[in-house]
């Protein structure tokens, strides 16, 4: 990661501004959290404060400024990178979670004076974040203030609010009609006995309306808010963005269209008896703050966020053909990756665009679905790490090389990580491959029953690992949307608690690892589709199906290490997928294909 004196001195003039905007409004300390309006994962430009004044510039984090200390929290994803980017800084790195590392509200009770005041950007943080961090200051009386963002004052020729095109996903990809899904989402309200919804994060309301754009990278969404009743349909939006056929289809379905600023006021117009229905840990606290307290608040889960989480047979059937496609992709890349490691002329950097390439000659491709996460070595223990020209590493014949990347195409998202040998492995490599295979395995295999949470199948996706003692600081798999974005809620596996069942339909990834710092990190990555399995005198049961097409590479595996159940489902996996791509590749990579999925013993 760059360390140079010249970005030390300008983030150290970044802070010192902050502070000196801090003073002219009373504050004690200020707020920067990852989140834009919208609680997105990422975000736009405008909206990567905590990058610009950090130099952190994962997708999580918060960094919080007083007038004498700087201190920014994130998760285990991010450890490794946020230790080199914030290496001989004045800000300190909280591992969040970590035994003896304070939460943020807990720093904030002891870092401000009692009555003090701490301030940030309304629109950045939830209604619910900022309720419990009420309640975590009250005893100090210290208060908040989020009607100004300071940032504003002392970013220079801070970019603009995003405005590309907004354009149509139409029905033949989508599977439902936007009147379909109105009716959907008001039968929800009916259950919920509200008169009216507040959608304000993006992927719902693309999914909603069946519109896609590319105001923030690799996500296909666009700035906007909604809000639906048992009648009608707002977007707030500009219109000015809407390409000709999307505003056809819209007004079609009888659409009301608004400035995207114009939804404060609106809230703010809401008559007495509404029951307005929105969901606290999205809803922005500015956004919020203008609703009449006469108002009726129904606080739970977006409708949207449970009918767009689980896939109709057109986006089932249209998301199997973009992973053949990606993985017929993945195939030409792996060739390619393996006759050029040899040459010495391979780094992390041109590694991704040639993967990049191989993918952009899909004609449905619109880009990646994240940045690609090429690492090489100790580069591939960074959960989260992102090669430059400066950082890559050269690839030599030896050791692992992690590849976690994706693709967004018109009929689908995908999300997949290998992990391969370059060359000569030490045992540890190939131990640690195996176990992560293992791992792999046993989530794939599991049959459960209807009613299941994540946290139970993380357990018995960690099992091969903690019976070694090793672990890994990730969840093992998320949600993935359907040309929207790559993480995608409500359903998680991790070791988190999220009072989530998983329900057929739903899609979720597979990806357990293993990261030894400054050495080598391994990753094996699938999207699965839950699935129903059986049905009998006990219950309803579910299985899970991969759609992710590719290889494993089967050079680093111990096979000794392998139960014949574990052989068995990586044969029949390896032969589906030969069976797949076969149709789309010919010549030397079907060729490699066969090779790289014969059977092993």
């Amino acid at each position: 990661m760059n360390k140079t004196p010249g970005k030390h001195h300008d983030r150290t003039q970044k802070l010192n501004d902050l502070r000196t905007a801090m003073v002219q409004h009373g504050l004690d300390a200020w707020i920067i959290p990852s989140a834009d309006a919208h609680s997105s994962e990422y975000v736009a430009r405008h909206w990567e404060g905590r990058a610009w004044i950090s130099g952190f510039t994962g997708s999580a984090g918060t960094i919080v400024i007083t007038r004498d200390k700087a201190a920014l929290w994130t998760d285990g994803r991010y450890f490794i990178q946020a230790a080199e980017q914030l290496a001989d800084s004045a800000i300190t790195l909280m591992k969040d979670g970590q035994p003896g590392v304070p939460s943020m509200a807990d720093w904030l009770a002891e870092a401000v004076p009692e009555s003090g005041c701490v301030g940030f950007d309304g629109v950045t943080m939830s209604l619910a974040g900022i309720r419990t961090l009420q309640g975590k200051l009250a005893d100090q009386a210290i208060t908040l203030e989020g009607r100004h963002d300071l940032l504003d004052d002392i970013w220079h020729n801070r970019p603009p609010l995003p405005a590309a095109p907004v354009f149509l996903h139409p029905t033949t990809y989508a599977g439902k009609s936007l009147g379909g899904k109105l009716a959907e989402v008001r039968a929800m309200l009916e259950q919920h006995k509200a008169t009216e919804l507040l959608i304000t994060t993006l992927d719902d309301i693309a999914w909603l309306f069946n519109l896609r754009g590319s105001d923030i990278e690799c996500n296909p969404v666009f700035l906007a808010y909604a809000l639906i009743t048992r009648d009608t349909a707002t977007l707030f939006v500009n219109q000015q963005r809407i390409e000709p056929d999307a505003l056809a289809a819209l007004n079609e379905a009888g659409v009301e269209l608004a400035g995207y600023d114009e939804i404060a006021d609106r809230l703010a117009a809401l008559s007495d008896d509404t029951r307005l229905m929105l969901n606290p840990l999205t809803a922005n606290y500015r956004l919020a703050s203008v609703i009449p307290t006469s108002v009726t608040l129904i606080e739970d889960r977006l409708p949207t966020t449970d009918l767009k989480a689980i896939k109709n047979s057109t986006e089932i059937a249209r998301m199997q053909d973009c992973h053949r496609r990606d993985g017929a992709a993945m195939v030409r890349f792996m060739r390619w990756l393996e006759n050029n490691i040899p040459s010495g002329a391979l780094d992390e950097v041109n590694i991704d665009l040639q993967l990049l390439a191989f993918r952009r000659e899909s004609e449905q491709f619109r880009g990646v679905s994240f940045p690609s996460i090429v690492g090489y070595a100790g580069h591939g223990a960074i959960c989260h790490y992102r090669a430059d020209e400066v950082s890559a590493y050269t690839i030599d014949s030896k050791g692992l090389l992690l590849v976690d990347s994706g693709g967004q195409y018109l009929d689908g998202t995908t999300d997949i990580t290998r992990t391969f040998a370059c060359g000569e492995l030490t045992y540890e490599e190939k131990r640690d491959y195996t176990l992560v295979l293992k791992s792999h395995i046993a989530l794939t295999c599991a049959r459960f029953k209807e009613g299941t949470r994540g946290i139970q199948l993380d357990a018995i996706t960690r099992q091969p690992l903690w019976r070694e003692g090793i672990d890994f600081n990730h969840g093992t798999g998320h949600g993935v949307g359907y040309f929207l974005n790559v993480h995608e809620g409500p359903q998680s596996i991790s070791s988190r608690w999220f009072d989530v069942t998983l329900k057929p339909g739903m899609l979720i990834t597979n990806e357990p690892g293993i990261y030894r710092d400054d050495k080598h990190g391994v990753r094996l990555e699938n999207i699965m589709l839950v699935a129903e399995d059986v049905a009998n005198e006990f219950g309803k049961f579910l299985k899970l199906i991969p759609l992710t097409l590719a290889p494993f590479d089967t050079r680093p595996l111990l096979v000794e290490l392998l139960s014949d159940v574990e052989i068995h489902w990586l044969n029949e996996y390896h032969q589906t997928v030969r069976r797949e791509l076969s149709e789309l590749l010919e010549g030397e990579d079907l060729q490699w294909l066969e090779r790289a999925t014969r059977e092993i013993q």
